[in-house]
């Protein structure tokens, strides 16, 4: 898991704001779903994505 990599991986907004809301609560199986369906990303690139907006590095928005 690098949650750095996520930095170069567009994901939209709301779909961010919910996956922090998620991985807040210590849903990380929900936040992970929300991302993969948002963006069909795999599932390394969804952990690195929901671990980078808990630990605070900018993810970019995507449509």
């Amino acid at each position: 898991m690098d949650p750095r990599r996520a930095r170069v991986l567009p994901v939209p907004a709301e779909a961010q704001a919910d996956a922090r809301m998620f991985m807040q609560g210590g849903d990380t199986f929900r936040a992970l779903k929300v991302i993969i369906d948002a963006t069909g990303y795999d599932l390394r690139r969804a952990r690195d994505i929901v671990y980078a907006l808990v630990h605070d590095i900018d993810v970019p928005t995507g449509s």
